[in-house]
């Protein structure tokens, strides 16, 4: 065998190996883990409960993506994560109507949270494309399987008496937006309160999250 003939046999076997290297991958599967950054609010608090301060969440998880058609740009996730919301609010206890009402304030909730998202998810991705349109309505379920508390008061009062969080919690979810920056909106459906032994008003506040969502991998 000649120099040239040993020549071009590496050559095409470079080439190959190349072309192995960066052949398009027909089954290629978006958006594998996520990071989400929120602002909060609480809707239909009560009178005796006000917001303050600036509530936010940060959460981060593993979303199995599934695709069901064979362009692949319409699927179905599911997924497991981690979340931790931080609530604010003022709070009056009030044990008979007569009495003084007690206002507590700087009130702090912190929940640490599991995650169970689901997605539809639709979008303009191709084997080729890795900057594309994402639009990902959903449902998530969510436990809160520790939380801490932290009050500044003078008074001798515990706001596990006055609040008590539904560990329980599950919403709507949408997800849209181009490449990497993607807008994230969550509404509760359940109650994140439960009415607790000194209130006598019903407490039955539902979140509603604002922020955004980095898709990876």
């Amino acid at each position: 065998m000649n120099k040239t003939t040993i020549f071009f046999l590496l050559f095409f076997s470079i080439l190959h190996a190349q072309n192995e290297k960066y052949a398009i991958d027909q089954k290629y599967l978006e958006d594998q883990v996520y990071i989400t950054a929120v602002y909060q609010k609480l809707i239909n608090l009560p009178d005796e409960i006000s917001g303050t301060g600036f509530p936010y969440g940060i959460g981060l998880g593993v979303i199995k993506d599934l695709p069901l058609n064979k362009n692949r740009n319409v699927g179905l996730a599911i997924g497991l994560g981690y979340a931790f919301d931080v609530h604010y609010f003022n709070v009056k206890e009030i044990v008979t109507p007569v009495e003084e009402e007690k206002e507590i304030k700087s009130n702090k909730i912190a929940l640490h949270m599991v995650d169970f998202p689901i997605e539809f998810r639709f979008r303009t991705s191709t084997p080729q494309k890795y900057k594309f349109w994402r639009f990902y309505p959903g449902f998530k379920f969510s436990y809160a399987f520790a939380q801490n508390s932290e009050l500044k008061q003078s008074e001798d009062f515990e706001v596990e008496k006055v609040i008590e969080v539904n560990n329980f919690q599950y919403g709507i979810t949408l997800s849209a937006g181009f490449n990497k920056w993607n807008l994230h909106v969550y509404y509760g459906l359940s109650e994140l309160f439960n009415e607790a032994e000194n209130n006598n008003f019903q407490i039955a506040p539902h979140e509603l999250k604002i922020g955004i969502i980095f898709y990876l991998l």
